[in-house]
């Protein structure tokens, strides 16, 4: 008999598979997760809650894809590719999009769709080894596990598409699926530079895994090393005029990789001691590992966490050590599936009463310490999914939604802005938008939310002080909104065609 299966017997077939009995808990949950957080991103959005760093930057580069221009993205400044920054050149798969929704709203909703489907895959990882209802409270505490609720609150990030395809590689490794292994590790190479570090230590794994089936292991570490070095010595390079720029953030273990490298293996003591001082950074490993009762530390997939975990700690940048942002999602991943693997070594999936009662405790522990880490007041905690991000003000007082729209009513499209960073979102499908004092005075508004604590990006200044400084310059006050109070420049014009969403007078 032949056949014949079109599109949507096809997509019968997935429903009909997702929905069935013994698949129908873990269905429930990931679109549970999937809901919540698409909910949450799509209402901060709404809100003026998400931020032009980095939403706008990737929605820049994307839509620049989208129409097969250079990505050049104005919120890092001017003629500014983002190839110079990082190497991500997955996030092209999303520029189709831009073609049929013109809006960073897709970006949102592709991070809560790649962060939901690593949920299936943690709780298949789980469930190879033991009992079904322990799976699920296991892949339901990582979904909505605080680090993952700190990604979606970033509104959008690359690292995104790490969290599927890191799960499917970690489980491909534990089933010893070499095709499989080798499949995802090359996509994952794809996602950003520092993946190569971690494409090497999965090969170091397997070939641990391996016996006498060493090739592959070997590849994969080969080509780990190599397209890390390739990428952060010529691809960055050739983009980036001062170079890799990440690496001179190590000063306190030397000047360049080698050096780091050299620093760390003769001085194990100092690297050590870099790791968990200042104590934010103990606080931080604790919130991460404690949930998980220290259980991953007995698993060989721990090691995948090190390079993610020491290339913070180690890092002088101080917002990286700390329990928020999108840092701590990866991590939490390999944790998770870390501490699976340690509990199945150590007994906890035998069908014995005392592994039972292992389990459950393991269980109740998990979601209790999940709960007191966003819940006690204690400092530098995690946030929780219900503590939005919101505009960092110096008074307490914000701009209502009313203030924001009424500035977005009056600035005219095709025009080019210096905007607040909760304002730079709401403006990437109709101007030319980057952050206030990048344009090198050449804007024709430019937009202060005079209550920020700074001007947004990761140099900000006090936004009354460039403000004071433009009007000095001769710009001219044409609107105030509440605390937001929009500058013309002398020299304005009217609406341009260099002043377009992509810019292309402005690209070069």
């Amino acid at each position: 008999m032949t056949w014949v299966t079109t599109p949507r017997q096809k997509l019968l077939a997935v429903l009909r598979s997702a929905f069935a009995p013994g698949n129908r808990a873990i269905t429930l949950l990931t679109l549970g997760v999937l809901a919540v957080y698409l909910v949450h991103g799509i209402w901060a959005q709404l809100m003026f809650r998400t931020a032009a760093y980095d939403l706008s930057i990737f929605d820049q580069a994307i839509r620049a894809y989208a129409h097969f221009d250079k990505p050049v993205v104005p919120m890092k400044g001017p003629d500014y590719n983002i190839w110079a920054d990082h190497f991500h050149p997955i996030i092209i798969t999303i520029a189709p999009l831009y073609w049929f929704f013109n809006t960073p709203y897709v970006l949102i909703v592709v991070q809560a769709v790649l962060v939901a489907a690593s949920v299936p895959v943690v709780h298949r990882f789980t469930a190879r080894r033991g009992d079904a209802w322990f799976a699920l409270v296991v892949a339901g505490a990582y979904g909505l596990g605080w680090p993952v609720m700190t990604m979606i609150n970033f509104d959008f990030h690359e690292i995104a598409f790490a969290m599927p395809v890191l799960a499917l590689a970690i489980d491909a490794l534990d089933r010893r699926n070499d095709r499989q292994l080798l499949l995802w590790a090359a996509v994952l190479l794809l996602v950003r530079e520092d993946m190569g570090i971690i494409v090497a230590v999965l090969g170091l794994i397997r070939l641990v895994q391996s016996g006498r089936r060493r090739l592959p292991a070997l590849g994969l570490v080969a080509a780990g090393l190599v397209v890390y070095v390739l990428v952060t010595s010529v691809v960055i390079p050739h983009f980036a005029t001062a170079g890799y720029a990440y690496t001179s953030q190590y000063d306190a273990l030397g000047d360049s990789l080698p050096e780091i490298l050299v620093s760390i293996v003769t001085k194990p003591w100092h690297a050590a001691e870099l790791l968990f001082t200042p104590v934010v950074k103990t606080q931080t490993i604790v919130y991460l590992v404690a949930p998980l009762a220290l259980l991953p530390l007995r698993s060989p997939y721990v090691l995948l966490a090190l390079p993610l975990l020491a290339g913070r700690m180690f890092n002088s940048r101080e917002n990286l050590w700390l329990p928020m942002f999108h840092y701590n999602a990866l991590p939490w991943l390999i944790l998770v599936l870390a501490m699976v693997d340690g509990a199945h070594k150590l007994g906890f999936f035998a069908s014995t009463p005392r592994a039972r009662t292992c389990r459950r405790l393991l269980a109740g522990w998990m979601v209790a310490a999940l709960l007191a880490s966003v819940t006690i007041p204690l400092a530098h905690r995690p946030r929780a999914l219900w503590e939005l991000r919101g505009s960092l003000s110096v008074t307490g007082v914000k701009p209502t939604n009313a203030e924001w729209n009424r500035v977005l009513d009056f600035l005219p499209h095709d025009t080019c802005v210096e905007a607040d960073n909760k304002l730079g979102t709401h403006l990437t499908t109709r101007n030319y938008v980057s952050l206030i004092d990048t344009q090198r005075r050449t804007a024709d508004f430019a937009v202060f939310n005079t209550v920020a604590k700074d001007t947004g990006g990761n140099d900000g200044r006090p936004p009354l002080v460039v403000l004071a400084e433009y009007r000095a310059g001769g710009y001219i006050e044409v609107l105030r909104s509440g605390p937001v109070v929009v500058l013309q420049s002398p020299d304005y014009a009217g609406p341009s065609k260099a002043c377009e969403p992509l810019g292309p007078g402005k690209a070069g």
